[in-house]
């Protein structure tokens, strides 16, 4: 009887340190101005879905009718915004490393040089 199994390979990933908060604010720096407006609307939809949990807080806690209608206009228009904004599909390709600017081949997903996630 012949062996021809071999056993199996376990690859590991590379352990790269996380980005410091001044490299993180460089990275954003670096991003061409279209990338540096889909990390803000991003940041945006999460402010809107806030201000949507908030009116949902006002309309709960309501005095008057007229508090409770504000409540669930804030909730009905700001929650679904927020989501859409946040989960909006937007990519950029530049073909450099969006934190040290090394050129990258097409669809690679992390730099060779640095080891920084693309967005």
């Amino acid at each position: 009887m012949t062996d021809g199994a071999s056993p199996p390979v376990v690859v590991k990933a590379r352990k790269v340190p996380r980005m410091t908060y001044k490299q993180e604010i460089q990275t954003i720096k670096n991003l061409p101005r279209v990338q540096r407006l889909i990390v803000i609307m991003k940041i945006a939809g999460v402010f809107l879905v806030a201000i949507g949990l908030e009116g949902m807080v006002i309309a709960l806690q309501a005095a008057g009718p007229n508090s409770v209608r504000d409540g669930f206009i804030l909730m009905a228009v700001f929650i679904p915004l927020g989501v859409f904004v946040s989960m909006f599909p937007i990519r950029i390709r530049t073909g450099a490393c969006v934190a040290c600017m090394s050129p990258l081949e097409r669809d690679q997903a992390i730099c060779p040089k640095c080891g920084a996630p693309q967005m």
